[in-house]
């Protein structure tokens, strides 16, 4: 059984600072260690073969290693050994890594001492101006009555009834029915003929569309509609580039608002006179402005504070953040039952383009991850144990083992200290009153 860590005997680490934020570190253990992990692999290479006269795992060590070959008990027991050693080393240098480490050198032989090198990136150092001097007070927003006109608009829009507009021509505010086809050059893009609806009112239409169905009739000539494909088309080549569509329009259905009086509160179920109905709209646009503004000037505080830091960030880093934006954007897609390479099919991109898009926000994500966190030290943020398993039990999945508990607990901690001094400088930019910082 191996030793905990507390009761482990201490080992000889030697440390160099690499440029980049790195480091190198030689652990050498003890003989003893070599005999234990040794007697672990020739344990656990038992239960996996057979050998005649013994039943599984009962062999004696020597018929073991006859059987498998010193290669195989070596290999068996640097894997044993080597993630035990490392966690000891870097928990007894105090280092903090970011990324998973490259071992170089590890050789292990009967008698000796074992000896490897690894080298890892860790957390650099952050150099912090007058963040306390920061301040950014909010700016409040007034709700203008065009803000209420327009709200009023769209929930007239919201109930309208369709009612079929027979053989008249397509006019403004109108509700389309009509197939489809693009057409780049001699190339379909998507599919032929599919039908769609399409308000004109609503702008969700490619621009120009709207005003090129004007009208049209219902089984009347096909309408060619001319336009340039917008900047931010799905198809990254299609972007910019000149498309006609060809429109064949099977119903036309006008919008009948309903009348901007006491009934449309009825209506929305926001009061009983219109009078209250655009005062419940006013405290609701106020209560979202609150919010943006409060947004406004929480981002405006990062921001200054990313303008008086100074670090260096580790490549490996950004790399780890790189990942975890991809895998974001990959759970979000398949809530909406799309794929990534689906994704990326569809705008003629690649998995690669995607990551280099993403690189600059990963850098100041970052950016603003360590200087947060060097603002908690300074600041002497401490989670308390309570605290910690208080946030693990709501965030960690229930059926989660210990050991994975124990592995995340780090990090969670780490995020909590974080978001503490998030709040801590956003409080302190509106000139609420905290206690002097303890560096």
């Amino acid at each position: 059984m191996a030793p905990s860590i507390a009761d482990a005997p201490e080992l000889e680490v030697e440390i160099e600072r690499l440029p980049g934020s790195e480091a190198k570190l030689t652990v050498t253990a003890p003989v003893e260690e070599v005999d234990r992990a040794i007697g672990r692999a020739l344990r656990q290479l038992s239960g996996q073969i057979r050998l005649p006269g013994f039943r599984p795992g009962k062999a004696p060590a020597s018929v073991v290693e006859r059987a498998v070959g010193w290669p195989a008990v070596q290999q068996e027991a640097i894997d044993i050994l080597l993630p035990e050693l490392y966690e000891r080393a870097v928990r007894q240098s105090e280092l903090d890594p970011v990324a998973q480490p490259r071992v170089g050198e590890a050789d292990l032989e009967r008698g000796t001492p074992f000896r490897f090198v690894a080298t890892v990136g860790v957390r650099p150092d952050v150099a912090l101006g007058d963040y306390r001097g920061i301040r950014v007070p909010i700016v409040p927003k007034e709700v203008a009555d065009e803000d209420v006109t327009g709200t009023l608009d769209a929930l007239r829009q919201r109930y309208a009834q369709l009612i079929d507009a027979g053989d008249r021509e397509v006019q403004e505010g109108d509700v389309v029915t009509a197939a489809l086809t693009m057409r780049h050059g001699e190339e379909v893009v998507g599919t032929p003929d599919q039908i769609q609806t399409l308000d004109l009112e609503r702008g969700e239409l490619l621009p120009g569309m709207a005003e090129q169905l004007l009208g049209a009739t219902v089984a009347g000539e096909p309408v060619e509609i001319t336009l340039t494909l917008p900047a931010e088309y799905p198809r990254e080549e299609l972007r910019g580039e000149l498309v006609v569509i060809t429109a064949e329009v099977s119903r036309i259905q006008a919008k009948e608002l309903p009348a901007l009086d006491d009934n449309l509160a009825a209506i929305a179920g926001h009061g009983e006179t219109l009078d209250e109905l655009k005062d419940f709209i006013r405290e609701q646009i106020a209560a979202e402005q609150a919010v943006e503004a409060d947004r406004e000037q929480a981002n405006a505080v990062m921001e200054a504070l990313l303008a008086v830091t100074k670090v260096e960030v580790p490549e490996a880093m950004i790399q780890v953040e790189i990942d975890n934006q991809v895998r974001s954007l990959e759970r979000r897609l398949a809530e909406a039952g799309v794929t990534l390479d689906a994704l990326l099919q569809a705008q003629g991109s690649s998995l690669e383009q995607l990551r280099g898009e993403r690189r600059q926000a990963a850098v100041e994500s970052v950016r603003l991850d360590l200087a947060l966190g060097e603002v908690a030290k300074l600041e002497g943020i401490i989670i308390s144990d309570d605290e910690l398993k208080f946030a693990i039990s709501q965030i960690v999945p229930k059926g989660t083992t210990a050991a994975a508990r124990e592995r995340l607990a780090p990090t969670i901690r780490r995020e909590l200290a974080v978001g503490q001094a998030r709040d801590l400088l956003i409080g302190l930019a509106r000139g609420v009153d905290t206690a002097p910082s303890t560096s």
